[in-house]
């Protein structure tokens, strides 16, 4: 995991932020630096907001280049049978600071 306090107090440019969408009030996220890509967290937990709009609001001060909504479908799940499509990834805004 990535500590959100390390990210900030480091600097440190994520190259891609993902933003998880679990639920229509349920989100995660995941930063990668490199090729190096985990989930974000503080205090050792998993981050999780309520809102797009909480995440940007905690997290504003981060240097994002990139930043994406990763939306899987439970369509097949839900008729009994497995995942058939990869996840929907939309890139989307991130407020402040953009990374070159």
């Amino acid at each position: 995991m990535w500590e959100l306090n390390t990210l900030l107090t480091r600097g440190m440019n994520i190259d891609t932020l993902f933003v998880h969408s679990h639920d229509m009030s349920l989100y995660t996220l995941e930063a990668q630096l490199g090729e190096d890509r985990r989930p974000l967290a503080e205090n050792g937990r998993v981050l999780s907001f309520r809102s797009i709009e909480h995440a940007r609001q905690h997290l504003s001060t981060l240097k994002v280049a990139r930043c994406m909504l990763v939306q899987a479908s439970a369509y097949q799940e839900m008729c009994g049978q497995a995942p058939a499509a990869p996840p929907m990834e939309l890139e989307m805004s991130w407020p402040g600071w953009q990374a070159q």
